[in-house]
């Protein structure tokens, strides 16, 4: 986890509500004040009721605020003057379960003036400690002489942080917020930094990269998730805008193969809008090419690069052996001059690929098909092997595949795939279909005329897509 929790010990800490928890421990009076204010509205006016040592305090005793024995703690205040600028010390008292004093721990003496600064005293208590109360001890003042308090903090860390209370604004990936009743309760300061961790699979249906992302903060969160591979950085898909509370998970069905990719999370608004990230990497490896409907996870099926496995599609010899990279040129003839101009446009990714296969398994040639036919849009993975020109991704278009059964009419399972197209940009569709199991279809129906009666009329691709009938 990536969340740090900092908690404010000191009920109503900038006194934005009167002058509770405070009280004089020597020769003072206290009051809320708007004359003088660091935070909020108001601060704490201390006034001398004759000369001589000022001291004021929280709540002694048992009524002190619970600590943990051994344990640092670190004390701090806002201070300023009215008129006449004094040493001030910051003392935490330190008492029994019973409410006895055990010691004091002093701070270094400040001496406050007309800005505010801040005075600090950072200590362990003792391993009997309780309890424990806070003061701000003043050099001999003269009657009537005040000075202000503001913005007081206790916390348990050897480290003095910023103020705090819960009447801060949260953002930025931290959340702020009272304990109870707003300034008269403890409060917290929460920082939340969004994590992603990726984990790579290689089971069914096809390989992947598992995302779960946690620590988004409190209140509802919108999203993407970006993976970077190759040096290019590609929206996953069904992750754009995505919206969820404190934590989320997904899968990147269109992981390239054999290379590091590393995946970010951009939070678009929430809490953690603009907060650092820890983004995850991964790498998935597979032994096969796989070809497959970059919409319908389920559609994948892995391609073999050689002939040695038959019961898989397997490139042909003469596949993948030229890429065509085409840019629109047009030549214009310049008058007297023998060198004419090229007004050119944006190179092309390759065009006239041959993802040209065969099968030689019934099955394999009935599961192809119907990848063939379910969408012109097929995305090959690649893992390296056979052409490194082919991207990790290549999305490809194929006008016209040709299904030649080549040994079939014999009695053969021998079939020929010829399949020529392009190149194109991924589909920007930000949705998948969901991939369906038997436990989750056997669920829908009661019977197995229940489900004829509803899918009658349906196409076999329709069923695969959603057996529900929807």
């Amino acid at each position: 986890m990536t969340v740090t929790t900092r908690t404010n010990l000191l009920t109503n800490t900038s006194f934005e509500l009167d002058a509770a928890e405070w009280t004089s421990k020597t020769n003072c009076t206290s009051a809320v004040s708007t004359t003088q204010v660091y935070v909020g509205t108001q601060s704490l006016a201390v006034i001398a009721t004759a000369s001589g040592a000022v001291a004021i305090t929280t709540t002694s005793g048992t009524g002190g605020v619970p600590v943990t024995a051994s344990t640092a703690y670190n004390f701090s205040a806002y201070i300023r003057t009215s008129a006449t600028p004094r040493a001030v010390t910051p003392v935490i008292v330190w008492y029994t379960s019973a409410g006895a004093v055990i010691s004091s721990s002093l701070g270094t003496p400040v001496t406050d003036g007309f800005s505010w600064l801040r005075a600090n005293v950072q200590a362990t208590s003792p391993s009997n400690a309780a309890f424990c109360a806070v003061q701000l001890a003043y050099a001999s003042e003269a009657a009537s002489e005040v000075h202000y308090i503001d913005a007081a903090l206790l916390e348990k860390t050897t480290i003095l942080g910023p103020f705090f209370d819960g009447s801060f604004t949260s953002g930025g990936g931290v959340a702020y917020a009272w304990t109870g009743t707003a300034n008269a309760s403890t409060s917290t300061m929460a920082t939340y930094v969004p994590t992603v961790t990726v984990v790579g699979k290689t089971d069914a249906p096809c390989p992947r990269v598992e995302v779960t992302i946690q620590d988004l903060g409190t209140g509802t969160t919108i999203y993407n998730i970006w993976r970077t591979a190759d040096s290019v950085r590609k929206i996953v898909r069904s992750s754009r805008n995505r919206s969820t509370v404190g934590s989320d998970a997904l899968i990147d069905y269109e992981a390239p193969l054999g290379r590091t990719l590393t995946y970010d999370i951009e939070v678009v608004s929430g809490l953690t809008y603009l907060s650092p990230t820890n983004p995850g990497t991964a790498t998935v490896t597979s032994a096969t090419w796989w070809i497959q409907d970059p919409l319908v996870p389920s559609s994948a099926i892995p391609l073999a690069v050689s002939s040695q496995d038959t019961a898989i599609p397997c490139l042909t010899a003469a596949a993948v052996k030229g890429l065509e990279y085409a840019a629109d040129v047009t030549i214009i003839p310049i008058l007297g001059s023998s060198e004419p101009v090229a007004l050119m446009g944006t190179r092309q990714v390759a065009g006239g690929v041959d993802f040209s296969m065969f099968t030689r398994a019934a099955e394999a040639t009935t599961t192809l098909r119907n990848l063939i036919q379910q969408t012109p849009l097929l995305l090959v993975r690649t893992n390296g092997v056979r052409n490194d020109g082919v991207p990790a991704l290549a999305y490809f278009v194929s006008a016209k595949p040709v299904e030649h059964p080549v040994t079939v009419a014999f009695g053969g399972t021998l079939t020929n795939w010829q399949l020529q197209g392009d190149l194109v940009a991924a589909p920007s569709l930000n949705v998948l279909v969901p991939i369906w199991t038997y436990g989750t279809v056997a669920a829908l129906w009661a019977t197995y005329q229940q489900a004829q009666t509803t899918l009658a009329g349906k196409r076999y691709l329709d069923v695969l897509k959603s057996p529900s009938g929807v």
